[in-house]
């Protein structure tokens, strides 16, 4: 039961520098911690992300927070370390960049004592459609081929959500990434999707169910309608997504 719902809850998404590796580690946060870690984290070791980024060590630092509660046991924290290139994840960062946090002690400031990390992720992009947001919605899969997924989120739901978002939906965003490790049978996905939004509600009313018209109704358009008879993805991804979760942007450094 356990695996299952760590299955279920990992979570992973991209920043919006959209460097073409990234380094996710997740964290679970006790409620009564969680103030203090977000100062410690923001105030503190956001200066030392910075230092790594000025010397050209990584790209981009993001702490992102997960809205709502899902299990006690889930990460509802989530650092994303962005890069150019793998060969840049062989740099010490954290231990040739402390001097960055002034005379501040590390042991005055950590945050591993009373925090747990869940998992760990190297995830490589794999298309983007640019945009600031506030709110991802990440879509986590395992497609019985990652291979046809992938290639058709990039020809065909990749233009599709273009149209959206030049359209003024309320997506600011879109992006797809593969996972580089962990792999395997037991892995809990090997691929995900983003969708951006600025705004909480608009993430919500673009998850959210709409029924279809009672009898006699005016019924709306399908706007999924057309691509959908384009698409292979119910053979691609029988199950559809294992889990779709929204993240909230505390704090970037680029």
């Amino acid at each position: 039961m356990k695996q299952k719902v760590l299955l279920l809850l990992a979570l992973l998404f991209v920043s919006t520098s959209f460097s073409q590796v990234a380094f996710l580690q997740y964290r679970n946060v006790p409620a009564e911690h969680e103030d203090k870690f977000v100062e410690r984290e923001t105030k503190h070791w956001s200066k030392v992300a910075k230092a790594a980024i000025e010397k050209g060590q990584m790209t981009e630092w993001t702490l992102w927070r997960k809205v709502g509660v899902t299990n006690d046991e889930a990460p509802n924290y989530v650092f994303v370390n962005s890069f150019e290139s793998l060969e840049q994840l062989d740099a010490n960062i954290w231990g040739t960049n402390m001097d960055a946090l002034g005379d501040v002690k590390p042991e005055d400031v950590e945050t591993n004592s009373f925090t747990k990390i869940t998992f760990s992720y190297y995830i490589q992009l794999e298309a983007v459609l640019e945009g600031d947001y506030k709110y991802a919605i990440v879509n986590y899969a395992k497609p019985t081929n990652r291979g046809d997924f992938i290639a058709e989120n990039k020809t065909l739901w990749k233009p599709f959500h273009e149209t959206n978002i030049k359209n003024g939906t309320g997506m600011t965003s879109w992006g797809m990434s593969s996972v580089i490790y962990p792999r395997g049978n037991l892995a809990r996905f090997s691929v995900f999707t983003w969708d951006g939004f600025n705004k909480l509600s608009d993430a919500l009313n673009y998850l959210r169910y709409q029924a279809p018209p009672a009898e006699g109704e005016d019924s709306e358009p399908n706007p999924f309608a057309e691509i959908l008879s384009k698409s292979k993805m119910n053979e691609i991804l029988p199950d559809g997504f294992q889990y779709s979760i929204i993240y909230e942007r505390v704090m970037t450094v680029n």
